[in-house]
């Protein structure tokens, strides 16, 4: 079965608006399929690329190790999300590295396709929306870490680590802490104070969000006001 009959819901990504969908079918089957079931490395940080990757289903996590040794998270991209475009279309080395959570699809795009789509206007603007996106939540994710409370960058984490079609998140309490800059204990009593809210509910290895908008972040409180209007276009 070709990759766009077995994952449909990839046609309508981002990367792809505008095209017509016989060509962002065949832009999905000229990929390579794979699934990973443990984690598994796709970009390690300082080495080439030979293509980008989509994500069909699962997390890969981003993170970037500094001069000093230290490793932080960057981001957990989800399902429709691409990673190593940039990389790809432009030669250089990877700026961080990725690795698939356990149970996850990716598509392997080669550099030659993703030149070759890149040529099209439709995709070079998404390409560009794409990174204007990360850096709209580069700087949000930098005006929280800088100005709110620890329990704030929590709520920030665990919305940027989440959607609402997937509220499960596979983030250790030690990355966790590794972020906010705070120590394990700290994350941990935070934690249980949002499960004992009914905010999230823990289990091992797990977090998953049950009340985003209890959260308090922007990115809620949009998905929040556009539900009522997806709800009525989809009804």
């Amino acid at each position: 079965m070709k990759i766009s009959a077995a994952y449909p819901e990839l046609l309508e990504i981002g990367l792809l608006e505008g095209l017509p969908v016989a060509s962002r079918a065949a832009f999905l089957d000229a990929c390579t399929l794979r699934f990973c079931n443990s984690e598994t490395p796709l970009l390690t940080q300082h080495e080439p690329t030979t293509g980008c990757y989509l994500i069909a289903r699962g997390r890969v996590v981003i993170t970037y190790l500094d001069g000093d040794g230290n490793e932080s998270m960057v981001h957990v991209a989800g399902p429709g999300e691409i990673v190593g475009e940039v990389e790809a279309l432009s030669g250089s080395l990877c700026v961080a590295s990725c690795t698939t959570m356990p149970d996850t699809t990716v598509l392997n795009c080669p550099v030659s396709v993703l030149m070759e789509y890149a040529q099209q206007p439709s995709v070079l603007r998404n390409l560009a929306r794409i990174l204007h996106e990360r850096l709209i939540r580069d700087l949000e994710n930098r005006s929280v870490e800088q100005f709110q409370t620890v329990e704030a960058r929590l709520n920030n984490y665990l919305c940027v680590f989440s959607t609402a079609d997937d509220p499960e998140i596979r983030v250790s309490q030690t990355q966790l802490a590794t972020l906010l800059a705070c120590s394990r204990q700290k994350v941990n009593r935070m934690l249980k104070d949002l499960r004992d809210a009914g905010v999230i509910d823990l289990s091992r290895g797990r977090i998953r969000v049950l009340d985003r908008t209890a959260v308090g972040c922007r990115r809620c409180a949009e998905e929040a006001l556009l539900a009522p209007a997806n709800d009525r276009r989809t009804g």
